[in-house]
């Protein structure tokens, strides 16, 4: 072959490559404050914007920053479409669209709903907006009516929430049907919507015999929809017999129907993950994807765990998996790689942001002379950072003292924290606890739930192992009579 041949071909297959790899969508999001209001006491820090790509159980979320000017995102993509989820106010309410390689999208709030409108082809007309032109709201579930009214449904409530959903789910289907024998909505538009639908009424309904569902195990297509990923999670903790084993705690504190404070010695089940992903790895009921998915979910769950063979399901994962930017990104963010620090028993290890090591042994050397108020807290903790501008406002008030604020997080995923961490603006004495689960001296301070606050005092002793929340006056009268 000549030369000039072999280079005119190298380069056409180099940007062939490059078209294969560059594709994209552009999102535009109009100016709006829809977001940042506060909804039944739920406050709405983004627009819990989310997407899955086709093929792909890797569910990626979008801050939106809209509330001052328009906020245009380019979603670099992999595959040719993905599957996106944008919440209404109402949690029970969201659009959900199919989009693909080079769309842009506009989305306008003018209507008090997420309204978009795809700017580069032609759509038939329910192919996006479809929830609001048809008002399809899910009935409240469980955990939302739970969460905007502090109490469970009632047995005559739950009998009335299953004959909304069931007569929810008809009308969705009648009318997709019509739709669809209208050529008003694509085929595609159609199926994942009535999947969406499907599998969500499976999920919620309590009387679900998923036995009868095992064909749907190798719906491997489907991966890319929620509601069918959590479908194969209740498959494995409903037909699956999964190990569990009791923690006890000592002196839980429990609120009484007088809201008194009281405690009891109490016993929790835990499910054991680690039997759970060996049991999933034998199986061979699960399509490829859907077995990948469910591996990934307990070597999560392994991660927040005390397991100490992390590295070792990790690898296990890998031969299921050859997603390198994912499992890159978990070994990365749970620590994987440090696991002798983890075991750490003597001392109480600490991460900063630059995953710089300490101890608390040394922070204490290093602030004798001081009081430490110390705030146990996580990422997923809501009480934890509720607490947090009450916790500025009594740091304020003490700066001229000689008192330290000291924040140590139990999350086991560092990423989590240092987004959280930066959120919360904690810029000074915030650290990952590296050991939380095998720390002796952890152990005897039994930090077993947060949020949680110690007081240790000048000489770097415990002055109370279970110090008042920073919003009460009781915390003052301690900080007071320590620092005299």
């Amino acid at each position: 072959m000549k030369p000039y041949l072999l280079l005119t071909l190298l380069l056409f297959s180099q940007v062939i490559s490059a078209q294969q790899t560059s594709k994209k969508i552009t999102l535009i999001f109009k100016k709006s404050s829809y977001h940042f209001d506060e909804i039944s006491g739920f406050k709405r820090m983004n627009s819990l914007v989310n997407y899955s790509e086709y093929n792909s159980y890797r569910e990626k979320y979008l801050t939106i920053n809209n509330k001052d000017k328009n906020d245009t995102l380019l979603l670099n993509i992999a595959s040719d479409k993905i599957f996106l989820i944008h919440n209404w106010k109402e949690l029970n309410k969201s659009s959900r669209v199919i989009l693909f390689n080079n769309d842009v999208v506009e989305i306008d709030y003018d209507k008090g709903f997420p309204n978009f409108k795809i700017l580069n082809r032609v759509v038939k007309s329910f192919d996006i907006n479809l929830e609001s032109h048809l008002n399809l709201s899910f009935p409240i579930d469980n955990f939302v009516f739970f969460q905007t009214n502090k109490r469970s449904r009632t047995t005559q409530e739950e009998k009335a929430y299953r004959m909304e959903l069931d007569s929810f789910i008809q009308k969705a289907k009648t009318s997709l049907d019509e739709l669809l024998n209208a050529d008003k909505i694509s085929r595609e538009t159609y199926d994942i919507q009535l999947n969406y639908i499907t599998f969500y009424s499976l999920n919620t309904n309590t009387k679900t015999n998923f036995s009868d569902y095992k064909n749907d195990l190798n719906k491997e297509e489907l991966i890319w929809i929620k509601p069918y990923r959590y479908f194969l999670e209740l498959y494995v903790k409903n037909e699956f017999k999964l190990k569990t084993f009791e923690k006890e705690l000592k002196d839980f504190e429990l609120k009484t129907a007088k809201n008194k404070t009281q405690k009891e010695d109490i016993s929790l089940q835990y499910e054991d993950n680690e039997n759970s992903f060996n049991l999933i790895e034998k199986s061979t009921i699960f399509a490829a994807k859907a077995k990948e998915y469910l591996l990934y979910v307990y070597l999560n769950r392994i991660a927040k765990s005390d397991s100490n063979k992390l590295s070792t399901y990790s690898a296990i994962f890998k031969k299921y998996s050859n997603d390198i930017q994912l499992i890159e990104s978990f070994e990365n963010a749970f620590l994987v790689n440090i696991e002798a620090l983890k075991q750490n028993t003597l001392e109480v290890v600490l991460y900063d942001e630059q995953k710089k090591a300490t101890t608390l042994s040394a922070i204490i050397e290093a602030n004798k002379g001081k009081t430490i108020y110390v705030d146990f807290w996580a990422s997923w903790c809501a009480p934890c950072r509720a607490a947090f501008p009450s916790s500025r406002k009594l740091h304020e008030e003490f700066k001229e003292k000689e008192l330290v604020f000291l924040y140590l997080s139990t999350d086991a995923n560092f990423e989590a924290w240092k987004k959280a961490n930066e959120f919360e603006n904690l810029t000074e004495n915030s650290y990952l606890i590296i050991n939380p689960k095998t720390s002796e001296y952890l152990k005897k301070l039994a930090i077993d739930f947060i949020p949680r606050y110690v007081l240790i005092n000048s000489d770097g002793a415990i002055a109370n192992p279970k110090a008042a929340t920073p919003d009460s006056e009781k915390i003052k009268e301690e900080l007071n009579s320590l620092l005299k």
